[in-house]
């Protein structure tokens, strides 16, 4: 027996998503290429070659007849030649880059320009998002979790759910599940913001006006740290999403994400 579709995603809930799903791959886009200039971490207000980085992707001797690629954590080292990284000579000595090298007539400062601009659009279309959830009582209404939810028995079943891949049917289907719950809601309100102000202590004209970004994030080479991996945390969930759309039915949630009304897969006989 087929169960009746409703409206699941309002029209402001589908223009938030798609518009950030766009902000989002132009900034990851021009962030690579932006953090392929100098790939290393740092932390406190100051970094360049010959300080030590807690994170690097370089070529493993810059002397050898055929680079080879290192990534670096820590004390560790690792061979990642032909994986995650890439050392080249480029004519004027060894280039090291976390993804590939950047076209031959990009420009930095358009990019950096075009990574901002996406940025506030970023910015700009969480604040109206984060105004509507609060207005509409769709935050407390669908987003946060209840006390039921939160007890060790809930958090259980909904880890093992998730495990087996196993996702919820008939009108369970209709609400967030715990984890959907509690990973959107740090996505919203802790892992965006993190990665805005962080990236706004990047800008000069910014940290001009607001000098005490610095101290809050312990310098600028620390905030350019703090972006970075704000950034992957958020580009694992966005892969863990699409992920999960494919377990729980493509169709079904693209359907609903597109015209805002969704059918759940119905229950399975007993």
């Amino acid at each position: 027996m087929s169960t009746p579709a409703d409206i699941r995603h309002p029209w402001p809930v589908r223009l938030w998503h798609w518009l950030n799903a766009f902000a989002m791959g132009v900034l990851l886009l021009t962030g690579l290429l932006l953090f392929d200039i100098h790939p290393r971490l740092y932390w406190g207000d100051d970094g360049h070659v010959g300080m030590p980085a807690f994170f690097s992707i370089a070529a493993a001797d810059r002397n050898a007849p055929v680079l080879q690629t290192e990534l670096q954590i820590g004390s560790h080292r690792w061979d990642v030649s032909g994986t995650i990284g890439l050392a080249v000579d480029d004519g004027f000595g060894a280039r090291d880059f976390l993804a590939v090298p950047a076209p031959e007539d990009w420009d930095f400062g358009a990019t950096r320009g075009w990574h901002f601009l996406f940025a506030w659009l970023l910015v700009i279309g969480g604040l109206l998002y984060a105004g509507y959830l609060l207005g509409s009582g769709r935050l407390t209404r669908l987003w946060w979790p209840t006390r039921g939810e939160l007890g060790w028995r809930s958090v259980v079943h909904e880890l093992w759910a998730h495990l087996r891949l196993r996702g919820a049917r008939g009108d369970a289907a209709r609400r967030y599940n715990l984890l959907q719950k509690l990973s959107y809601l740090a996505v919203l309100f802790v892992l965006i913001p993190v990665i805005v102000l962080s990236g706004l202590t990047l800008s000069n004209s910014v940290t001009a006006a607001f000098p005490d970004l610095y101290t809050l994030f312990g310098g600028r080479q620390s905030a350019r740290s703090v972006h970075f991996l704000a950034a992957m945390l958020l580009v694992l969930f966005v892969l863990v999403h699409v992920f999960q759309v494919f377990v729980a039915g493509f169709r079904r949630l693209m359907r609903s994400m597109l015209t805002g009304r969704y059918a759940p897969p119905p229950e399975l006989p007993q």
